[in-house]
């Protein structure tokens, strides 16, 4: 029967080790979801009663959509400031580079539940902020819309990267500025941001 353990001897600790460490392991081959605040959590910073919540939300689903829907509307907003339109494609694909990356660093906890968690009620693709993606690709060159998508999305994938591991692992050694970082990676995949 899972689950059930017969009694161990002594001696067999570090036997039993390996096992707990396989079977957390075992536990964690699946992607594990970051919590989002509860309800009740939620209703308690406001002061409120939970049942209060449900007079605007009616699960914890439609607030978490909403509260990920108003996040990516402030990242956005900081992107649209930082996008100086009259500029070349690359000046602006440096300009947003940028300052998506400086939200990252300045929201850390909202950044990963934008990106490092599941999108709430995605279907087909279509889940909160990919219009990110399009916005990347119009500043690409390449005149095939499906070729532009393809590398704004690797481009994307780059970025995230350098703003993931400084959020997660600030103590690496890192040799240059996370902008710098995200630079060299973009130069390799479109070629168009120098190393500055």
């Amino acid at each position: 029967m899972p689950g059930t353990r017969q009694r161990r001897t002594r001696g067999e600790g570090e036997r039993l080790r390996a096992e707990l460490v396989a079977a957390a392991i075992d536990l964690l081959l699946e992607p594990q979801p970051l919590p989002a605040p509860s309800l009740r959590a939620i209703a308690r910073a406001c002061g409120v009663a939970p049942s209060a919540v449900y007079m605007h939300f009616a699960s914890q689903d439609a607030l978490n959509y909403a509260v990920i829907t108003e996040l990516f509307g402030r990242l956005r907003a900081d992107l649209d400031a930082a996008d100086p339109e009259a500029a070349s494609p690359a000046e602006r694909l440096d300009a947003l580079l940028g300052a998506y990356l400086t939200w990252a660093e300045n929201h850390p906890g909202a950044y990963q539940l934008l990106f490092e968690r599941p999108d709430p009620l995605d279907t087909e693709g279509e889940g909160p902020g990919l219009d990110l993606l399009d916005r990347l690709a119009r500043l690409l060159p390449d005149t095939d819309p499906q070729a532009r998508r393809a590398t704004a999305l690797r481009i994307w994938c780059a970025v995230h990267g350098v703003a993931s591991l400084r959020i997660h692992k600030p103590s690496a050694p890192w040799a240059a500025t996370a902008r710098s970082d995200a630079r060299a990676l973009v130069a390799g995949l479109a070629g168009l941001l120098a190393d500055t």
